[in-house]
């Protein structure tokens, strides 16, 4: 699943990719996993954060510390959600209500859309 932060005219600041992933050893055994990565558009987020410092100055250091957050999200799951669970197919849709949770509520603060593919 790709899940999307796109501001009014539709472009896309950040895109996150939601995945089961499946390695194979070398004895033939699978192992399967959840994987995640995240993309933020620089162009984009730039105008956005133009756009923020010209109409709440205020919110500014907000939008950096929330977007830094989203370019981290691999290393919140593996570190924070992964922590006390193992990393198994069956969490993955835990792993997206979080990831969706933390998308509404930035997307809330800067008038993004959230979109999922």
């Amino acid at each position: 699943m790709i899940l999307y932060l796109r501001n009014e005219t539709g472009k896309t600041i950040v895109d996150i990719e939601l995945w089961t992933k499946t390695e194979y050893e070398s004895d033939g055994d699978k192992h399967s996993f959840i994987e995640i990565s995240c993309s933020i558009d620089i162009a984009h987020y730039s105008f956005l954060l133009l756009d923020i410092s010209n109409q709440s100055p205020d919110k500014l250091g907000q939008a950096i510390a929330d977007f830094s957050e989203l370019s981290e999200i691999r290393g919140w799951m593996w570190e924070n959600y992964f922590m006390v669970k193992k990393n198994t197919p069956e969490e993955y849709n835990g792993v997206l209500t979080e990831v969706r949770k933390t998308l509404d509520t930035i997307g809330k603060r800067y008038n993004l859309r959230l979109i999922e593919d």
